[in-house]
């Protein structure tokens, strides 16, 4: 992928064609754990991305044996010995900070799991609209392993696996395979290893054909309904709706079919 948009970091690579963007986190020897300059460089590449109509689309995947296996402890431990949890409090609110402002991209966003995805992976994992597996991944919580809490979005769980299921991942510290997290409807496919990366690239492109603000409002409408009822949540699609109607994406998207031709989206 080269092109329209590379920037230059040192633990992720940013890159950027037509209308997709990749984000690869860049320490494989650390396993991809999130440090402070790496949240920062995520944030800054969540932030160009929010910014740049011409994205569609973004995958976030890993380099090496993992996805990302959490959170880079090593440089607040010091001072949390030393009994000042300042440093590390911040630096998890800057990992929170960073989790939320993807789950708020207004634009699909898919995470292509290429190895181990443990604690702050599985809670960047959840930030993504779709998630794809290579079949050798390992996931978890991986928390309770170090006498820690989740701090990224692990308390969200329930909602992706069911309580009890979530239950057991987040008291026993165990990693499952990627197939047991499809049937567990959290992971959407899994492919072999090696297809991984053009397996994404294919959905991303997909995607990318898609109207924007089809796929902005759908991720809206499955955000707002999730705790309404199915009163509430059909009026909530109904003023989207009336919303969209309005659009010319909507008009571009009857005239295609109308006139048997590919719909060309402006995003308008």
């Amino acid at each position: 992928m080269l092109g329209i948009g590379q920037l230059s970091f040192e633990t992720l690579k940013f890159e950027a064609e037509d209308s997709c963007a990749r984000i690869t986190l860049t320490r494989p020897s650390s396993m991809n754990a999130l440090s402070a300059l790496m949240v920062n460089e995520l944030a800054q590449c969540v932030k160009d991305v929010a910014e740049r109509d011409e994205i569609r689309v973004l995958t976030i995947t890993g380099s090496g044996r993992a996805f990302c296996c959490g959170a880079d402890l090593k440089g607040v431990l010091g001072e949390v010995q030393a009994g000042d949890n300042t440093g590390f409090l911040g630096f998890l609110r800057d990992i929170q900070n960073v989790f939320l402002a993807i789950r708020a991209l207004p634009k699909p966003t898919i995470a292509a799991l290429n190895g181990l995805t443990l604690a702050g992976g599985l809670e960047l994992a959840m930030t993504c609209d779709v998630v794809m597996a290579a079949r050798s991944a390992r996931l978890g919580d991986a928390h309770s392993n170090f006498g820690v809490l989740p701090g990224g979005g692990g308390s969200l769980l329930p909602r992706y696996v069911g309580e009890k299921k979530a239950n057991y991942l987040l008291f026993s510290g165990d990693h499952w395979s990627a197939e047991a997290f499809r049937e567990a409807g959290f992971v959407s496919q899994v492919v072999e290893d090696d297809d991984l990366s053009s397996a994404a690239e294919a959905l991303a492109a997909k995607l990318a054909e898609k109207s924007p603000l089809v796929l902005q409002r759908m991720k809206e409408m499955v955000a707002g309904s999730a705790h309404l009822s199915a009163r509430e949540a059909i009026a909530l699609e109904m003023r989207h709706l009336e919303a969209h109607a309005k659009s010319a994406d909507f008009l571009e998207g009857l005239s295609a079919f109308s006139e048997k031709r590919t719909p060309k989206y402006s995003g308008q």
